[in-house]
C-alpha cells in the first residue's frame, strides 16, 4: 500500500482542523454559557423547589427554548418536583439565550 501523497496530508490535517473548528461551533450555538449552567447547578434544589411551571414554559415556548415535545415530556412527570428537575435538566442544552430567556420568565 503506498503512503499517501504530499498534498493529502494537508489535506487531511484541514479537514481535522475544520472537524474541531465545527465542533466548537456547534457547541457554542447548542450549549449555554458554563458561567451560567453553575448558576442552574448552584440553585438547582431551591429551583426544584419552587418553579411555577405552567406560564414558565409557555414563555419558553413561545422564545424556542423549548419545543411541543419537551413540554410534553416534563408535563408527564409525576409530581412539580419531578418536572422542574426535568426542566433543569434540560434547559442547559437548549442554547446560549436559555439562560437570559428562563431569567426573563421568571421576572414575568
Amino acid at each position: 500500500m503506498a503512503a499517501p501523497s504530499a498534498g493529502y496530508l494537508p489535506a487531511l490535517q484541514q479537514k481535522g482542523l475544520m472537524a474541531a473548528d465545527r465542533g466548537r461551533r456547534i457547541l457554542g450555538v447548542c450549549g449555554m454559557h458554563p458561567d451560567h449552567q453553575e448558576t442552574l447547578k448552584k440553585n438547582r434544589v431551591v429551583l426544584a423547589k419552587q418553579l411555577l411551571l405552567s406560564e414558565l414554559l409557555e414563555h419558553l415556548l413561545e422564545k424556542d427554548i423549548i419545543t411541543l415535545e419537551m413540554r410534553e415530556l416534563i408535563q408527564a412527570k409525576v409530581g412539580s418536583f419531578s418536572q422542574n428537575v426535568e426542566l433543569l435538566n434540560l434547559l442547559p442544552k437548549r442554547g446560549p439565550q436559555a439562560f437570559d430567556v428562563f431569567c426573563e420568565a421568571l421576572h414575568s
